[in-house]
């Protein structure tokens, strides 16, 4: 479904280039869901954010279904970890505000979109404002947004990271089961190990200074298609994350040897 060849990403100021990525390679099949994890400052969302068409690559290239990409696509959605939603509008009108902007909205899509308001939980809170929902209620409404225009790729940009660990633990399982219910492929970012590996089918794991990609793991059978909650508690689960930490660890740590 996607691929990046050789992708470079160069920022330029008055003094200096500053490369943040380079020769970024991988290619995600249609249905998979794959995280990035990696220390802060490896570019993991610079990649985020070039696959969403925010910003050109400074060289390579970026295909989805075989069309190179040149900006924004309807084809993506994208979810940070601010909800960002409009606190003047109720839940209903932020949730159509995707149908809109994408030429979409009409009597059908709204109707899909609150069937899926209402799947998440939310189908009480339509005519509700942002500031009257709890965190992990505006992350759900979030979500309901960008899947209503239907797009096949999801950016997930640390969606998580700002709600208490309860409410993480819950919208994981809500989150991926609502994507592998879709079929849709999804991309996320984020600083936690135990969340990509309880996630992921795959996991890429960048080094820093430029951004690259250092290793990749396949999630274990055992548990790649399990609710993260019971991947969590999985036999074989930490080991494999033992696994993975060590390298993230490795990377982390300055090589102190001189010699």
């Amino acid at each position: 479904m996607l691929s990046l060849h050789n992708v470079e990403k160069v920022y330029f100021t008055e003094e200096n280039a500053v490369q943040a990525v380079t020769d970024i390679n991988l290619t995600v099949s249609d249905g998979e869901f794959i995280s990035f994890i990696g220390p802060s400052g490896c570019g993991k969302t610079t990649v985020l954010s070039m696959i969403a068409g925010l910003f050109p690559p400074t060289s390579g290239r970026i295909v989805m279904h075989d069309k190179e990409m040149t900006g924004y696509s309807k084809e993506t959605g994208y979810m940070l970890q601010e909800d960002y939603l409009f606190p003047w509008l109720t839940i209903r009108k932020n949730i159509e505000l995707g149908l809109i902007i994408t030429g979409m909205h009409n009597k059908t899509t709204t109707m899909e979109t609150m069937s899926l308001l209402k799947q998440l939980g939310l189908e009480d809170k339509a005519d509700a404002f942002p500031s009257e929902l709890s965190g992990g209620m505006r992350q759900r409404a979030a979500l309901v947004r960008m899947l209503a225009p239907n797009p096949s790729l999801l950016l997930l940009d640390e969606p998580f990271s700002a709600l208490d660990y309860q409410t993480k633990l819950k919208l994981e399982d809500l989150v991926y089961t609502t994507l592998k219910d879709q079929q849709k492929t999804a991309i996320l970012v984020t600083h936690d190990l135990s969340e990509a590996i309880a996630m992921s089918d795959r996991i890429y794991l960048f080094s820093s200074n430029p951004g690259n990609i250092d290793n990749v793991f396949e999630v274990p059978e055992t548990f790649r298609n399990k609710r993260p909650l019971e991947a969590r508690n999985n036999p074989d689960f930490h080991p494999f994350f033992q696994r993975v930490w060590k390298e993230l660890e490795n990377l982390e740590v300055p090589n102190t040897n001189t010699s």
